[in-house]
């Protein structure tokens, strides 16, 4: 219930190895060099940098190296990341920033910046490890220049605006939102319609009969993607909202019949409200409505859910996660 990853190479050395979703990087001239401990791989632009990661004026933009267990081997790399570096072909280095760097779980993800002269079809970087473990990541030499509206475009994701006029998100592996309910509670059908209430467009929404119960609610939930993914790199989640109850939001993992969440929970009203959630913001395992935490859940999301306990409407509009791109939800 998620989607592919970005950019993952396949490396042909030390069994080590990052996949790519655009397409094989098995071409000559992809060598792995060694240098003592030192391992180097060459990456494709065209690899990892989609069209929607292009800037329309070719300046400076910032693509994502996504690493993981399966293609890269954590063990011959630092626990802290320090001994990454990322360069030209001429061994100039490049600025990036360790957005994540957990050796334990085999995750990894770098944002590198991309200038103009590398946009070019055909364009390569190298990635080395096992070098010196010193701080070169650098966030602020990362994105210098590139304005705010183009980092969210880079950093953000919308699930949906609802301005489209039908009832499937706007993600890169787009699924229908959808209402339900327990036992003994009731749900209206998915509608969407006019914001109201000075809230401008249109916004989804269901008239619902919920007890109080934590075993009890009716919702409203979209996939995330076409399988569990990662939210690793999640900033925040933002929406807007109003209706009547209380309202759990819910990151679950949905396999089968059964299904685990991280989840936090508001005091709805009934006028248009905008919420920020951070992952922080998230209740801690206590295994109440399968809570196990945002910690056991985040690197296998499946489904972004608005739970609701109570009796009335609830209306959501505007959803947009912070800290992920639109590839990690593929």
């Amino acid at each position: 219930m998620t989607r592919r990853r970005l950019a993952y190479i396949p490396l042909l050395a030390l069994s080590l190895g990052l996949s790519t979703g655009c397409g094989s990087d098995r071409v000559s001239g992809n060598s792995v060099e060694t240098e003592n401990t030192a391992s180097a791989r060459e990456l494709r632009i065209d690899s990892l940098l989609p069209a929607w990661a292009r800037r329309p004026d070719s300046g400076a933009t910032v693509a994502t190296i996504r690493l993981d267990a399966s293609g890269f081997d954590f063990r011959r790399s630092s626990a802290s990341g320090l001994d990454l570096k990322v360069e030209r072909l001429d061994t100039t280095v490049l600025p990036f920033e360790t957005v994540v760097w957990d050796s334990a779980s085999g995750i990894g993800r770098l944002r590198v910046r991309i200038d103009r002269s590398l946009q070019r079809s055909g364009s390569r970087i190298r990635l080395r490890w096992g070098l010196s473990s010193i701080r070169r990541s650098d966030g602020a030499a990362t994105w210098a220049g590139i304005l705010p509206a183009w980092k969210t475009v880079l950093t953000s994701v919308t699930v949906d605006d609802f301005e489209h006029g039908n009832l499937t998100n706007l993600l890169a592996f787009p699924t229908q939102w959808y209402s339900s309910a327990s036992d003994s509670c009731s749900v209206s059908a998915l509608q969407l319609a006019s914001a109201g209430k000075g809230h401008i467009g249109n916004a989804i929404f269901v008239n619902y009969q919920a007890t109080f119960a934590n075993d009890r609610f009716a919702l409203i939930g979209t996939r995330l993607g076409s399988a569990p993914r990662s939210l690793r790199t999640l900033d925040s989640l933002v929406f807007w909202t109003r209706g009547s109850g209380i309202l759990s939001v819910a990151f679950d993992h949905l396999r089968n019949d059964t299904g685990y969440k991280a989840w936090t929970h508001k005091l709805l009203d009934t006028a248009w409200t905008h919420v920020c959630i951070r992952p922080q913001d998230l209740a801690v395992a206590d295994g109440i409505g399968h809570n196990i935490g945002w910690t056991a859940v985040r690197d296998s999301v499946t489904n972004l859910t608005f739970l609701v306990n109570g009796s009335g409407s609830l209306w959501i509009d505007d959803v947009r996660l912070y800290g992920i791109d639109r590839d990690d939800l593929r």
